[in-house]
C-alpha cells in the first residue's frame, strides 16, 4: 500500500513538474524581449529588471528632433512642464503662455474684487482625459461664481508630477500670481515619485527626463539634481548608472535593478509575482517611517508652511485613485493613511473619498488611463466650491485681501460661467 501511495505521489509530482516546465516554456516563447534585454509578458515587466538605455536613447533623439512640437518639455528646475501656448486633443487641452492649463492669460496681480485660487498637483489636478471646461478647477470656478463668490481658479497641475515638483512649481511660478488660496491636490500614491530622479526608472516608456529630488538631511529638506540634467546627458548616465553621483538618490534603482529576487530566472515566477502584486507591495515607500513616508510628510509640511507664511490659505485636497476607493469600500485603510491624517490635523483639508459612492468605481466614471471622468470632476468642483464658499462667508479662511468679503459677493446667477 505504501508503495502505491509513493508511486501516486511521484506521478503527481512529475505531472506538476512537467506542467511547470511547459508553462515556463510557453511564457518564454510568448513574451517579448526589447532592445535592452528587458522581458515583458501581457504588459507586465518581469524581473530581472534592465536599465532601458537603448529605449531611452531613442526617446531622447525623438524629443530633441521634435522639441518644438512636444506637448511636455524639459524644465531644468521642475523636470518637465507643459509647452506654453500649446493645445492638443483636438484643442480640448489648452496651455496658456505661462504654462497653465487655461484658455486665457492671467495678470500677475489679481483683481481687487476677485478671489484668486491656485491649484497644484499632478494629472488629476491638471485634468487629463477631460476637456478644458470639465476640469475640476474650472468646475470650481463656475460653481463659486454661481454661488455668488466672484472667483478665478488658476490650474498649475502637470501630469506625472510628484509632491516635490508641485511644491517647486508653487515656489518658482505660482506665488508670482499672488493667489488668495492655494489648493494642493494631494496624491499619497505619489510618495513613490518623490524618491525618484529619473522618470524612466518608474516608467521606461515615459518621458525621457530627470527631475529635482528632495531628500532629508538631519530632518531638513535638501534638493538634488537641481538644475536637472538635460535629456541629452541621460543615456551616458544610464550606461554606467551605478557609478553616477545621483544613483544613491534613485530609490527605484536601489529597489529594482540592484535588488531583483533570487527567483527572477524563472519567467513563470516573475509573472506570478507581478500579476499578484498590489500597491501594498510598495509599503517600503508608503509607510510613515519609510524614506518615502517621511519625505512626503516633510514636503507637505514645507509646502503648507511656505504658503501660509505668505498670508495665503492652504488647502490639502485628497484626490483618491480608483484603487484607493476600492480599498475603502472593502473596509481597508491604505498604508499611507498617516499622511492623510496629518493633513487633516494641520491644514484646511478636504477628503474627497468621503463623497464617493460604491458605484463610482465603475469604469464608466473613469478615463482610459483611470483619471477622473466628467462626472467625478464636476463632483470635486462642487464639493470644493461648497467648502470655500462657507469659509469665505464665515471668515474661517482668514483671507488677507478680504477681511471684509463683501467685494467678492455677487448676486447668485445659475447661468453665470
Amino acid at each position: 500500500m505504501r508503495k502505491k501511495y509513493a508511486a501516486n505521489a511521484l506521478i503527481i509530482l512529475c505531472s506538476l513538474a512537467i506542467a511547470l516546465v511547459l508553462l515556463e516554456t510557453f511564457l518564454r516563447m510568448a513574451g517579448e524581449t526589447d532592445a535592452d534585454g528587458q522581458f515583458t509578458f501581457m504588459g507586465y515587466t518581469l524581473q530581472p529588471y534592465v536599465l532601458p538605455v537603448n529605449q531611452l536613447r531613442v526617446r531622447i533623439d525623438d524629443y530633441v528632433e521634435n522639441q518644438e512640437y512636444a506637448t511636455i518639455i524639459a524644465d531644468e528646475w521642475l523636470g518637465w512642464t507643459y509647452h506654453p501656448n500649446w493645445a492638443w486633443n483636438d484643442g480640448e487641452f489648452t496651455i496658456n503662455g505661462a504654462g497653465l492649463r487655461a484658455r486665457r492669460e492671467y495678470s500677475a496681480t489679481p483683481r481687487p474684487d476677485t478671489l484668486r485660487i491656485a491649484v497644484f498637483g499632478d494629472s488629476f489636478t491638471a485634468g487629463e482625459e477631460v476637456k478644458d471646461e470639465e476640469t475640476w478647477s474650472r468646475q470650481l470656478e463656475v460653481r463659486l461664481n454661481q454661488a455668488g463668490i466672484r472667483a478665478e481658479v488658476l490650474n498649475f497641475g502637470v501630469g506625472a508630477y510628484g509632491m516635490g515638483q508641485a511644491f517647486l512649481r508653487w515656489q518658482r511660478l505660482g506665488q508670482q500670481f499672488q493667489p488668495d488660496i492655494v489648493i494642493f491636490g494631494l496624491q499619497p500614491e505619489n510618495l513613490k515619485r518623490n524618491v525618484n530622479v529619473f522618470r524612466q526608472m518608474l516608467n521606461p516608456a515615459g518621458m525621457p527626463f530627470s527631475k529635482p529630488r528632495f531628500a532629508l538631511d538631519d530632518q531638513e529638506l535638501t534638493l538634488h539634481n537641481a538644475p536637472a540634467l538635460p535629456p541629452e546627458q541621460l543615456p551616458a548616465v544610464f550606461e554606467d548608472f551605478a557609478n553616477h553621483p545621483l544613483a544613491p538618490w534613485e530609490f527605484h534603482y536601489r529597489s529594482r535593478q540592484v535588488a531583483s529576487q533570487w527567483w527572477s530566472w524563472s519567467r513563470l515566477a516573475g509573472f506570478l509575482y507581478e500579476a499578484l502584486k498590489t500597491e501594498e507591495g510598495h509599503q517600503d515607500v508608503y509607510l510613515p517611517d519609510s524614506e518615502g513616508g517621511m519625505l512626503g510628510k516633510a514636503i507637505l509640511t514645507a509646502f503648507g508652511k511656505d504658503v501660509i507664511a505668505r498670508d495665503t490659505v492652504f488647502i490639502a485636497l485628497h484626490l483618491p485613485l480608483r484603487s484607493h476607493l476600492i480599498r475603502r469600500f472593502e473596509g481597508r485603510d491604505p498604508p499611507y493613511k498617516f499622511l492623510l491624517d496629518y493633513a487633516s490635523e494641520h491644514y484646511h483639508y478636504i477628503a474627497m473619498e468621503e463623497y464617493f459612492d460604491p458605484q463610482h468605481v465603475d469604469y464608466e466614471y473613469w478615463g482610459a488611463q483611470f483619471h477622473y471622468g466628467p462626472e467625478i470632476t464636476a463632483m470635486v468642483g462642487q464639493v470644493v466650491a461648497d467648502r470655500i464658499e462657507t469659509c469665505v462667508r464665515d471668515l474661517s479662511c482668514r483671507l488677507t485681501r478680504f477681511a471684509d468679503p463683501s467685494p467678492l459677493l455677487i448676486e447668485a446667477d445659475p447661468a453665470r460661467n
